[in-house]
């Protein structure tokens, strides 16, 4: 832990918590008495239950309740900073696909099927290999957890920020319905029906069926034509649960999904190089000219998941996970002039298929707990893009800059006075991508009291093996095979000073495998990414379990860190290199839940993220050093909840939230002009529950919500084109949004 220590003058921060948490604890001690308590969190971030207290690892969770309250139906839903160590930001090419960061690490181009990505992605278990649909409505969350830093040893390849683990609600085996029905602004519409049927010859189900639907909040001038921002999500998801005896417990789940969205509307910040269109630095409600050629991006996934779970003995349990999914999308971007790219529109289709299998042995004897694992993952993609041009830019053919043309797949350019210069077709890209990873993993914990408190020993191992493979038929055809391995670890030291109060050191490795960017000139592979992470963590619940303060301070090296950058010449070509020289993400996160009164709950939630990245060789200025930014690394980011449920009438309850988010300014790109931007947003709810209709006959609940509600006007996206800059571009995230939700429970 010396370097930790030593790249942090921030640790004595984290020493006065704990030295401030041990005289609250003692004081706590010495005052015991009835009151308001805290829930017990529970997860599963160790592949087995256990209490977020016990867990020695840094991690956030959002409850069901909190889920409910804050309005999180999806995970671009956390977009607005719930989670500050989590950064979920638009890609802009495809409105379902979402680029997520866990401590700052987070790629730029997350469309590409050829790539990996830091953050690994979990759905019950089951890893989804794509971002590509991850803006999809989620069925019935139990919880979300983000598990913060590497986690290579038990969640794999591709987690060297870390991981978000999707935890569903399971049946009950008890008949019972809830019934949601919202309504917003831009004639916003949720359904959600969730009903759970009684057990039948040891078969509990379960079905649950969600429908969002929104206008776009940018109105498009063309009539007919869709507008920017509207989405249509369609969810249903069937759940099967077989207590078939001997302790085996078998559980089915199919899924279907459906999302269509336009992408988001791309301003002008900055047009004063050509000032054609320029600059838009205030939110729009109207696209800048009629957008003729402008349809929803349409993503479809299915799923068919099978885990069987044996409780073999009281020490001893097995577990299967088997998984195969499919996802078909259909891009369509209009990006309505703004880059002077000739009126681009961006067209794709993608298909994917991943199959999964996991195995795992879970056992405690005495003081040693331990698992180990054994997992395969393959995965077969195809994608076929074509770029279309829609606009005269520079009056090159009609002699009038930003005239409509017919659809194109010519690119002309022209100089001075309107002489075309070249003029040359874009034959389609076709990309075809196969990957197969398989590993062994295991850890094993001994718990000992040799110091007379007790002390928990952890360590880890997971071997991974990836292959891949890919073709891309373009200008001409190229190929790439390559293939990786890596020993991930992680070793955990974890001591209880007093009840309720403890620290942890943890050293961790995480890995991300290699792959080709099909959007460079030179379709050849790039090599894979490892992150090291030394932590100092705290977990402390105190004053009778009315206070919980969690706290961790991290230093991670990245070696080969995956760099993705634009040419700032050509937008469309995007290369990824691997960082030459070490880049170093620091930071102090910290978590605090009070509930001083009953029914009253505070959060705080802050994160300091400090990056550093050396100038690193540049392949299109000739390997020239040239000075990168860390993507989506906030130096400050912070959550503040407040909570508070009371009676006020026999016959219901009122409950009040109010949740305010604060970012700092961070680059959205790693390479050209930044357009940063800091922004705080407040969002509220108002609850009116419990509210009887008579015996057995359920209740009723009736939510009035606000987000943004002070109508801030901030950034979520933001990018150049040009070397120098001739247009930089900003995407804005929504305005305020009121609305109403009432729920029937039975």
């Amino acid at each position: 832990m010396q370097n930790l220590i030593s790249r942090h003058s921030t640790w004595k921060t984290l020493l006065g918590i704990a030295a401030t948490v041990a005289g609250v604890q003692q004081a706590g001690a010495e005052s015991r008495g009835s009151g308001p308590a805290l829930e017990e969190v529970i997860v599963t971030a160790q592949k087995r239950e256990q209490s977020l207290q016990d867990a020695p690892i840094a991690i956030s969770v959002l409850g069901r309740q909190q889920l409910e309250t804050q309005g999180i139906n999806s995970l671009d839903a956390l977009g607005g900073g719930a989670i500050p160590s989590l950064r979920v930001q638009p890609f802009a090419n495809t409105p379902s696909t979402l680029n997520i960061a866990i401590r700052g690490n987070g790629p730029t181009d997350v469309g590409q099927i050829t790539r990996e990505y830091p953050v690994a992605v979990y759905l019950d278990g089951v890893y989804l290999g794509r971002a590509q649909g991850l803006g999809m409505e989620l069925a019935d969350l139990e919880r979300i957890e983000v598990l913060r830093g590497p986690q290579g040893t038990l969640f794999g390849r591709n987690a060297t920020g870390g991981a978000v683990n999707l935890v569903s609600k399971m049946p009950s085996g008890e008949f019972g319905i809830k019934q949601v029905l919202g309504a917003g602004r831009f004639d916003e519409f949720r359904n959600a029906t969730h009903v759970n049927l009684p057990e039948l010859a040891g078969i509990s189900a379960k079905i649950d069926y969600l429908i969002a639907e929104r206008d776009g909040w940018v109105k498009n001038t063309s009539p007919g034509a869709a507008d920017y921002n509207e989405y249509d999500k369609e969810s249903l998801r069937l759940s099967l649960r077989w207590q078939a005896g001997d302790g085996l417990t078998l559980d089915y789940v199919y899924e279907d999904s459906d999302l269509e969205a336009t992408q988001n509307y791309l301003q002008m910040y900055d047009d004063s190089v050509i000032g054609l269109i320029g600059n838009e630095r205030e939110r729009a409600n109207r696209t800048r000219f009629a957008v003729d050629l402008l349809e929803p991006t349409v993503t479809e996934q299915q799923s068919h998941t099978l885990t069987a779970q044996w409780q073999i003995s009281e020490q001893l349990s097995f577990k299967s996970l088997s998984a195969y999914r499919e996802l078909d999308e259909d891009v369509n971007n209009n990006y309505a002039g703004v880059f002077y790219f000739n009126g681009l529109v961006f067209e794709e289709d993608i298909s994917q298929r991943q199959f999964s299998q996991e195995f795992q042995l879970l056992g405690n004897h005495g003081d040693l707990e331990w698992l180990t694992g054994l997992y395969y993952f393959e995965e077969d993609a195809e994608a076929a893009q074509q770029n279309i041009f829609t606009l005269d830019s520079f009056g090159c053919l009609t002699g009038t800059p930003l005239t409509p043309i017919i659809p194109t797949n010519v690119f002309t350019t022209c100089g001075p006075g309107g002489m075309v210069i070249s003029s040359f077709p874009l034959p389609p890209t076709l990309v075809e991508a196969e990957s197969e990873s398989t590993a062994v993993y295991g850890q094993l914990t001994l718990n000992s009291m040799a110091f007379e408190r007790p002390l928990a020993l952890t360590a880890g191992l997971r071997y991974t093996v990836d292959d891949k493979a890919g073709t891309r038929q373009q200008f001409a055809f190229d190929e790439f095979t390559d293939d990786w391995d890596h020993l991930d670890y992680a070793f955990t030291l974890d001591y209880e000073w007093a009840p309720g109060l403890s620290t942890y050191l943890r050293r961790s490795s995480g890995y991300r495998a290699g792959g080709a960017s099909l959007r460079a000139t030179s379709f050849r592979s790039y090599d894979k990414e490892k992150a090291e992470t030394n932590e100092l963590g705290l977990k402390s619940e105190l004053w009778q379990q009315r206070l919980r303060i969690n706290a961790a301070l991290f230093a991670t090296d990245y070696h080969g860190l995956q760099i993705d950058f634009a040419d700032p010449v050509n937008i469309a070509i995007i290369e990824t290199i691997n960082a030459e020289r070490k880049v170093e993400v620091d930071g102090l996160e910290l978590d605090l839940t009070v509930t001083p009164l009953q029914g009253l709950v505070l959060g705080l939630h802050y994160t300091y993220l400090d990056g550093d990245m050396p100038l690193q060789p540049n392949p299109l200025a000739d390997g020239a050093l040239t000075r990168f930014a860390l993507t989506q690394t906030p130096r400050h980011a912070g959550a503040l909840t407040l909570d508070y449920t009371f009676s006020p009438v026999p016959w219901a309850t009122l409950s009040a939230h109010l949740d305010i988010t604060s970012t700092d300014q961070y680059a959205y790109l790693p390479l050209g002009f930044q357009r940063f931007d800091a922004y705080t947003l407040y969002n509220a709810r108002l609850t009116l529950g419990d509210i009887k209709l008579g015996e057995n006959a359920g209740n009723v609940k009736i939510s009035l919500w606000g987000k943004n509600i002070t109508d801030e006007e901030y950034i979520v996206y933001a990018a150049p084109a040009g070397s120098p800059p001739v247009s930089i571009t900003q995407v804005f995230g929504a305005p305020r949004t009121l609305g109403v939700d009432i729920t029937f429970e039975l």
